[in-house]
């Protein structure tokens, strides 16, 4: 397993920092999130780096318009979470690495939002044997159910714990790559996502917010349909309220025992 890079500039779904992607400290930017949805601590995190948080309203606003309007208004650039080559490549550093360390993959198991970082990964190993496999929230199937149509498909905004996930249309670049590089898509239900988080904090003390530990559910979820030989998977985000982990792996089911080696390479 290895965590995928997430600069603070960034983040899931931010868009508009007045800072050089080389920047370690954001000098100034906007982030558009769902009030119901952001965690205090990220958006604890967000502020004391110098991000001012936007809230917008899931089911009434228009994100992408109010990113366009403050992005005007204050002279910020834009950068999208997916819709990017510059960030689908740095995306796909993730799976580069994973393939430097274990060159016998058989397959990576990425989480899926806009898209990038599985458009990223499938880039990294594409002209290799190895199947790169994308992993969503059933809540939140728009690049399963996109790549079924061939074309992108939009859903109503989705509820799931995956909150970094939940985007109602894949993002046009990363779908295009997607479409040709992808070996599939698999869903988890918002009970597997939990039960995969207690399984990491129990065996292997590592704390993966929902969206994180999604790709870690397909593992467990549909390990007897992977291909044989080893399989990475990208845990990707560890940004959870303590009473909302706490909630989740007290309600997790235990994950019934299977035949499954993991080797964790975290970063």
């Amino acid at each position: 397993m290895t965590r995928a890079p997430h600069p603070h500039f960034l983040l899931n779904d931010g868009c508009a920092p007045g800072t050089s992607p080389t920047g370690a400290q954001p000098l100034g930017c906007n982030r558009t999130r769902p009030s119901a949805d952001v965690p205090a601590g990220k958006r604890a995190a967000l502020e004391a780096l110098g991000a001012r948080v936007v809230p917008y309203h899931r089911h009434r606003d228009r994100r992408e318009a109010m990113v366009h309007r403050i992005a005007l208004r204050d002279g910020q650039v834009i950068v999208p979470s997916a819709n990017d080559h510059a960030v689908i490549a740095g995306a796909g550093t993730v799976a580069w690495e994973m393939l430097q360390e274990v060159h016998d993959l058989a397959a990576i198991l990425v989480p899926v939002g806009g898209g990038g970082l599985t458009a990223g990964a499938a880039l990294a190993a594409s002209g290799q044997d190895v199947k790169v496999i994308g992993v969503e929230p059933a809540a939140a199937d728009d690049t399963r159910r996109s790549l079924r149509a061939g074309y992108r498909v939009p859903i109503p905004p989705p509820s799931t714990i995956a909150d970094g996930l939940g985007h109602t249309e894949p993002a046009m670049l990363p779908f295009e790559i997607n479409r040709r590089l992808l070996a599939d898509v698999v869903t988890v239900s918002e009970q597997a996502i939990a039960d995969a988080m207690a399984y990491l904090w129990r065996h292997y003390r590592s704390a993966a917010e929902p969206s994180g530990a999604v790709a870690f559910a397909g593992l467990l979820q549909a390990a007897d349909r992977l291909p044989d030989g080893p399989v990475g998977v990208v845990l990707a985000g560890g940004n959870v309220d303590w009473p909302t982990y706490r909630r989740l792996l007290d309600d997790a089911m235990e994950p019934t025992e299977r035949s499954i080696h993991v080797a964790p390479v975290l970063r």
